[in-house]
């Protein structure tokens, strides 16, 4: 970097003499930069424009939807209804009663007894398959503390000392569905039978599940067996009473679940069958040491079981053993006749109403199916605000304040006013060729206003909402057709074409005629009202196959066969309000639409505006190197001089001295 020292020579302040002659030269730059603050403003204006109308067009589908415009809902006749309900566009108002004699159940496949080895009451502790391991202490039974040690004692050990002990009790080993427990009965009718201590160290009752269980007349027996499979650890280690004897294949309604004894434990075969397409799911009760299957879905529906290898023996699960489930009953019409379903929920008794079953009744429960316009007028509500903050946004950016002299953002802007204008015009047109009661939104409590309505306040749309609720009681089908009705195409000559259904872009009433040369080759014309032929297209089809390209916006499915006739597509043109703002919205939101055009020719201008800045900043930096070279050549040309002039001021005084 160079360095230089101002005014050496001339005394002149040469940096600020440069730089006052440069703002002279800046000017352009800082004109630049405005225009382009300007246009970024501009740019930033029109984004939260598309913003809002992205908002509007989101708030308008909802609208669109014939389930938002149209709704039911299910009113019980009091606070414990049998069921739990809901209603959609199709349902139809009215009174009703439902008997339920009786609810869907799934069926289950239970093993057919304890799946665990029994207890070896001769074995040592430490040995058995208890369903704890039993750790060695005392426990306490009637005040007296009794010793067990699991590396020493058998059961029958801690049998006998329990005899022994003076607790006045008598311990024994019974059987209940098929597998032992521990018993205690007190030694005399009425005697006591205090079970456990707070100081005891030996889970031991706890184990055998003596330790809260109930006393019933003299005798205390353990709540559950003494022993159970092992879950988590290997088939083959896992203590049951039937071995596993060796890889296989379990099916379960046709579904395979290979299985090893060596490697997959209880947990891991049930966790398989459960993330498996069987239908099932498979669970264990570790009260009774069972392994169960319950269908996934409901009613009398039996369950397949198959096995390469024996884990189904092994299991208990014999197909045989199986409980059906039950289907739902329930009658419409106070028991005279009555329906099935094999589950719960049910979809077909009551058009566009869901039932779901909860619990049986013994005589007929009333409910009522009444219009819902809650969701309606919400939708409507939101729309309305949507709308009317665009036209706040609008107002706000194309305003001037005469008295601060200050203009908006978008002033001017042309297409921002066309906007406007449009969303105006459109929300105030009636639908086209709508069949209802209802014409214009303002039939429904949509509008800018009542006629007569005082300057300044129809700025906005405006919702009555007593009146909109009024048009969905009294006419919801017609509040949709005015919100959102769609061109109809019927075809109504069937020819190669076969069916066809969707609405046709761009909606217009007339006819599309369709040639076919047999061969799969098609020719489309669409022929206005007057016959005149206004567009054609042609394409490609085959037997029984269907094409979305010949005709925007229908799908159209030919005929098993080809054979060269022709097929007529008539339409008849309805488009609801929403609709065509919905359709012009699009239009203007799309990837060619304005919106976008507007964002891309400001970025353009900004990349224009950035190269013109460089272009001129480069100049500017040119100019100040040039006046730097010419002030430090100005101060080196008055160094010179004034270094001569001293030199002659030396001779002259020599010349004078001499």
């Amino acid at each position: 970097m160079s360095i230089t020292f101002d005014g050496l020579a001339s005394g002149l302040n040469t940096q600020d003499i440069i730089s006052k002659l440069l703002q002279i030269e800046q000017a352009p730059i800082t004109r630049l930069n405005q225009r382009k603050l300007d246009i970024e403003k501009q740019r930033d204006a029109w984004k939260d424009l598309g913003t809002r109308l992205q908002n509007l067009s989101s708030a308008l589908s909802a609208l669109l939807q014939r389930s938002t415009v149209i709704g039911f809902t299910v009113r019980p006749s009091d606070d414990n209804a049998p069921f739990t309900a809901s209603a959609n566009a199709n349902a139809i108002a009215g009174s009703y009663s439902i008997q339920i004699q009786q609810l869907a159940t799934a069926t289950t496949l239970r093993s057919s007894g304890a799946i665990g080895a029994d207890v070896d009451p001769n074995a040592l502790l430490k040995d058995s398959n208890f369903r704890s391991a039993i750790t060695a202490g005392h426990f306490t039974i009637n005040g007296v503390a009794i010793s067990v040690d699991p590396t020493t004692d058998t059961l029958n050990d801690v049998i006998d000392r329990i005899n022994t002990s003076g607790a006045g009790v008598v311990a024994s080993l019974v059987t209940v569905d098929g597998r032992t427990r521990l018993q205690l009965q007190a030694a005399t009718p009425g005697g006591p039978l205090q079970v456990g201590a707070l100081g005891d160290t030996s889970n031991f009752l706890s184990v055998t599940s003596l330790l809260g269980a109930p006393r019933t007349g003299d005798t205390v027996v353990g709540t559950r067996s003494l022993t159970a499979a092992k879950t988590t650890v290997p088939l083959s280690q896992a203590m049951l009473a039937t071995p596993v004897s060796g890889p296989g294949t379990l099916t379960i309604n046709g579904v395979a679940i290979d299985y090893d004894p060596a490697v997959d434990s209880l947990s891991t075969l049930l966790n398989r069958i459960n993330a498996s397409n069987a239908g099932v799911t498979a669970t264990y009760d570790a009260v009774t040491d069972r392994v169960v299957l319950t269908a996934k879905t409901t009613g009398s529906l039996s369950m397949t079981i198959s096995d390469t290898g024996n884990l189904a023996t092994a299991l208990g699960l014999d197909p045989n053993n199986q409980q059906l489930g039950q289907n739902a009953v329930y009658s419409l019409d106070g028991g005279a006749t009555w329906q099935y379903s094999t589950s719960n929920t049910v979809t077909r008794a009551i058009p566009g109403v869901t039932l779901t079953l909860t619990r049986t009744t013994s005589s007929p429960y009333s409910f009522t199916v009444e219009p819902n316009t809650d969701g309606a007028v919400a939708a409507v509500r939101k729309f309305v605000d949507q709308f009317n903050s665009v036209l706040s946004f609008i107002a706000d950016k194309t305003s001037y304040d005469a008295t601060t002299k200050t203009a908006g953002t978008l002033l001017g802007d042309s297409a921002v006013r066309a906007i406007e204008a449009t969303l105006r015009r459109l929300v105030t047109s009636p639908a086209i060729n709508a069949g209802g009661a209802y014409r214009t939104l303002a039939d429904i409590g949509i509008s800018f206003g009542r006629v007569g309505s005082a300057v300044g306040t129809t700025n906005q749309l405006q919702l009555d909402e007593d009146k909109l609720r009024a048009a969905l009681r009294d006419n919801p089908n017609a509040v949709f057709e005015l919100l959102g009705a769609t061109s109809r195409a019927t075809l109504t000559t069937p020819g190669d074409i076969a069916f066809a259904s969707g609405t046709p872009q761009p909606p217009a009433s007339g006819r599309y005629v369709i040639t076919s040369d047999g061969a799969g080759n098609l020719t489309a014309e669409f022929r206005d009202q007057a016959n005149q032929v206004l567009w054609t297209n042609s394409g490609t089809i085959t037997a029984g196959g269907t094409t979305t390209t010949l005709i925007p916006g229908l799908a159209l499915t030919a005929a098993s066969s080809l054979t060269g006739a022709t097929s007529e597509i008539t339409v008849v043109q309805q488009e609801g309000v929403l609709t065509q703002l919905d359709r012009y919205l699009d239009g203007i939101l799309g990837w060619d639409g304005l919106v976008r055009a507007r964002g891309d020719a400001f970025e353009q201008q900004l990349r224009g505006i950035d190269q013109q800045i460089d272009r001129y900043q480069q100049r500017l930096d040119d100019r100040k190197a040039q006046l730097v070279r010419q002030f430090a050549t100005l101060e080196r040309m008055l160094a010179e001089i004034q270094a001569q002039g001293t030199q002659l001021q030396g001779q002259i005084v020599k010349m004078l001295g001499a």
